[in-house]
């Protein structure tokens, strides 16, 4: 399949032809139509090759088409263990567990005016908002902004379809005045109440500062040192960025089969324990990111082909999670799926680079999933569906519902 373009309209429309495709004939394609070469690896074990082997296959220069050094969470180790450390603090499960309560309340408020209109669409209505408001939340972000930072977000992913590594940059910039205003803000509460800015610790969290991802960010320390303004800057943006657009998909998606398929909705409403292995199922079979992409550390072999030292190759986790030679009927949604198996799928990566907010997402839609089928038994699809516009992405920007 040499002419396979990861740009083209049908793989837009649909990826997963051609990825079964390439895995067959070409498992390491290399498509010449960019500015430099870009890789497309399908198969299972050559994805899990890019990313853990992180001394061959780095993420320095980004994980998108172009280079970009963004550096932070978008870096190798030992410069990435910081970010991870400070990032993971506000993502770990017991964290997130205490959450449930005010996500459960935020989906019953979405699920109350959904219902006032008598029809409406599953991503305007709860998948986009409920990530949204969650994420910002957690980073500290005033409600009233939320619509402003989604199409910032939005504007990001969007920027991955576009050769110009500068695409996206009026959004970065946008959000870094935001949070260094926010910064600003809790540096002068922490002058007001009589605390260096520079060696407050985080018991003034919750006590002088909001206990949120911005302050947290503000005060923490790992392995001696503070993250400087830059560095704060560029985490902010990319927590927001990476804590909606994907959540969003993974609700989308799963409503989406589901509805396709009302037998196993049925099912579902039968045995509501199943609801774990219907996301799961759901973040195997529709990766909400189809893959991110690592650079050649010097010359490298894959899939026995010679790879030029600085090229950019995608990890294709939507290939992947298909591989037959791993999951069982890969092209199907199944509820009884080895829970074995389905643990194996790298929709959420693998390794260093694992979504810290995983949990979080599992948890926003079990919630979603669960309020939702039970407020709206006879919910059904009503007219065709819309696949969101970044490449690097999959899901539905356009999810139109109906019931009785």
């Amino acid at each position: 399949m040499q002419d396979y373009n990861p740009f083209g309209p049908e793989v837009m429309t649909d990826p997963f032809p051609a990825y079964a495709e390439l895995r067959s004939g070409c498992p390491l394609h290399q498509f010449d139509g960019y500015d430099h070469p870009l890789y497309t690896a399908t198969r299972y074990d050559d994805v899990v090759e890019l990313l853990t082997n992180i001394d061959r296959w780095s993420s320095h220069y980004g994980q998108m088409p172009s280079y970009s050094v963004k550096g932070c969470l978008f870096s190798d180790p030992p410069e990435h263990t910081v970010f991870r450390k400070l990032v993971q603090k506000s993502f770990a499960p017991r964290h997130v567990a205490r959450m449930e309560p005010e996500i459960t309340a935020l989906v019953t408020e979405l699920l109350d005016l959904m219902q006032t209109k008598g029809a409406g669409d599953l991503h305007d209505d709860l998948a986009c908002p409920l990530p949204v408001l969650i994420i910002a939340k957690i980073l500290g972000v005033a409600a009233h902004d939320l619509a402003q930072f989604k199409q910032w977000s939005d504007d990001q992913l969007d920027a991955a379809n576009q050769r110009d590594p500068r695409a996206g940059d009026a959004s970065r910039h946008a959000i870094a005045v935001y949070f260094a205003e926010q910064l600003e803000t809790r540096r002068s509460l922490l002058r007001a109440a009589g605390h260096d800015p520079g060696a407050a610790t985080d018991d003034v969290l919750d006590d002088v500062l909001p206990d949120d991802v911005i302050s947290g960010l503000l005060v923490a320390e790992v392995d001696g040192r503070r993250l400087v303004q830059g560095e704060l800057l560029v985490v902010l943006n990319q927590l927001l960025v990476g804590g909606n657009e994907t959540t969003t998909s993974l609700i989308t998606n799963l409503f989406w089969r589901l509805l396709e398929t009302p037998e196993l909705l049925i099912q579902l409403r039968r045995s509501p324990e199943l609801d774990a292995v219907a996301i799961e199922e759901s973040l195997r079979l529709d990766a909400p990111v189809l893959g991110l992409y690592r650079t050649a550390v010097g010359e490298q072999q894959l899939a026995g082909v010679v790879v030029d030292d600085r090229a950019n190759v995608m990890a294709t986790y939507g290939a992947a999670n298909r591989d037959p030679e791993v999951f069982e009927d890969p092209d199907g949604f199944r509820l009884d799926r080895d829970p074995v198996e389905l643990r194996r799928h790298l929709a959420f990566g693998l390794g260093h680079h694992f979504c810290p907010g995983a949990h979080l997402s599992r948890l926003e839609a079990r919630i979603a999933l669960g309020l939702t089928i039970e407020r709206f038994p006879d919910l059904r699809i009503a007219r065709d569906t819309e696949r969101i516009g970044a490449f690097l992405l999959w899901g539905r920007k356009r999810l139109p519902v109906a019931w009785n």
